[in-house]
């Protein structure tokens, strides 16, 4: 008998490299469909002013300007009007302070 004769031996697609193959391989087509539905946005025309990503045309208080930066956490600041309007106003107030040291 050879050393390495599970190496040479069918494979019944229980061992450790095949489920981890097969677990990456449906995370991956998961979020291929969650792409494909994040690509069909809904109409922005039908809702409201200033929501949810439109700037406001007010100046913002520093605790909605906060609540703005919490609730879009998730967007640019170069892509989200209504994150840069709020991340303005912070930095106007001085409880933010951009890094400098990046470039954009």
């Amino acid at each position: 008998m050879r050393f390495n004769w599970w190496r040479e031996s069918e494979s019944d697609g229980t061992s450790v490299q095949e489920i981890v193959d097969r677990v990456q391989a449906e995370w991956r087509a998961e979020r291929r469909r969650g792409r494909a539905t994040d690509d069909h946005l809904a109409d922005t025309s039908m809702w409201p002013q200033g929501w949810p990503h439109e700037a406001p045309d007010y100046n913002l208080g520093i605790l909605e300007a906060h609540k703005i930066m919490q609730q879009h956490r998730d967007c640019r600041a170069d892509m989200c009007p209504r994150k840069a309007a709020a991340r303005r106003a912070l930095i106007a107030a001085g409880r933010m302070k951009p890094d400098t040291s990046r470039e954009y």
